[in-house]
């Protein structure tokens, strides 16, 4: 059963260390994407049949970007390379009361102009039964082309019988709250598994966490709680919603950060993953996803490499000691 990850994919330029980007004069390259970075977490988990649909450039920087993800466990013989340049991303990570900051160069990347017909969709969804795709909110800020692209992608998934579940983030830097907001409530009616940081789902979709299910006829809206103590610390937990009432928590958690960017794309990760354990029962599915999500933010880079063995003894309570 193939699980399909569909988004831009990025490269990812970060300071060194904590300084400023006024003060850089080298970058750490890795590439990212935020469904890429939800695949990753699944292929490090165990889940096998995990594959990217994307586009990239047709040259060396699309060819090392491939040979960064794949290393990892995610398939790309579907990722599109076509004329066109790599979105890319610049942080600058902060500590303690200097928050970080991402700077985006994606606009007119390939992917967000590849239109919907080239990526053959309808036929690889279609010989995909039981599958399924998941997309991030992020798609739609990239251009009207990749809005159209969301829409299209969530409809053929639908008419295969593959489950969809969409991952609602919101980065002010890329859009508007009013366009965004459009853009996610279209989706979610069509989505199967909504994926969230619970604040932001209330704020975008106007109806509290509880309700959420029952407003847009989904299976399960998976919300993370999160609160910033500082740059350098966070805390982090997360709750489980069924349409029939159901309900589980994985309490807030805090701890100190080594990089916090892309621990949400873990926990969707994880929760995809968890969600298809069938012989589990959702409190331990959304227990696990949150340990994932937190064991993410201590480990350099935007990929949780987490073992299901390491978050398994990070929930029973394993000590930290080093392992030889």
């Amino acid at each position: 059963m193939t699980t399909w990850f569909a988004g831009e994919l990025l490269m990812r330029l970060a300071c060194e260390d904590a300084e400023r980007f006024e003060q850089a004069e080298r970058f750490r390259v890795r590439y990212t994407g935020a469904e890429a970075n939800a695949a990753v977490a699944m292929c490090s988990l165990g889940a096998a049949d995990v594959e990217l649909l994307s586009a990239v450039p047709d040259d060396a920087i699309g060819r090392s970007c491939l040979a960064g993800l794949r290393r990892y466990g995610p398939g790309v013989s579907h990722v599109v390379a076509a004329p066109g340049r790599l979105g890319i991303f610049y942080l600058e990570t902060g500590a303690h009361v200097r928050p970080s900051q991402c700077i985006y160069d994606r606009a007119g990347s390939v992917f967000a102009e590849t239109p919907f017909e080239v990526y053959g969709a309808e036929k690889l969804f279609a010989a995909s039964p039981g599958g399924w795709l998941h997309l991030s909110g992020t798609m739609g800020a990239l251009s009207p082309n990749c809005r159209t692209l969301a829409r299209k992608l969530v409809s053929a998934a639908k008419a295969a019988g593959l489950t969809g579940s969409f991952d609602l983030n919101y980065r002010a830097r890329l859009w508007g709250k009013e366009d965004a907001r459009a853009a996610f409530r279209e989706l979610v009616t069509v989505t199967d598994v909504l994926i969230a940081n619970e604040g932001v789902a209330e704020e975008f979709l106007g109806a509290p966490a509880a309700e959420l299910c029952g407003k847009f006829g989904l299976l399960a809206a998976c919300l993370t709680t999160r609160r910033d103590i500082d740059a350098s610390q966070t805390a982090f937990g997360a709750r489980m919603f069924r349409a029939n009432g159901a309900f589980a928590e994985a309490p807030v958690r805090a701890f100190g950060v080594v990089d916090r960017v892309g621990g949400g794309d873990a926990f969707a990760g994880a929760m995809i993953w968890a969600l298809r354990q069938k012989d589990w029962d959702d409190a331990r599915r959304i227990a696990f996803a949150a340990a994932c999500g937190v064991l993410k933010h201590e480990t350099r880079g935007d990929f949780s490499l987490s073992t299901r063995e390491e978050v398994d003894a990070f929930l029973a309570g394993g000590d930290a000691a080093i392992r030889r």
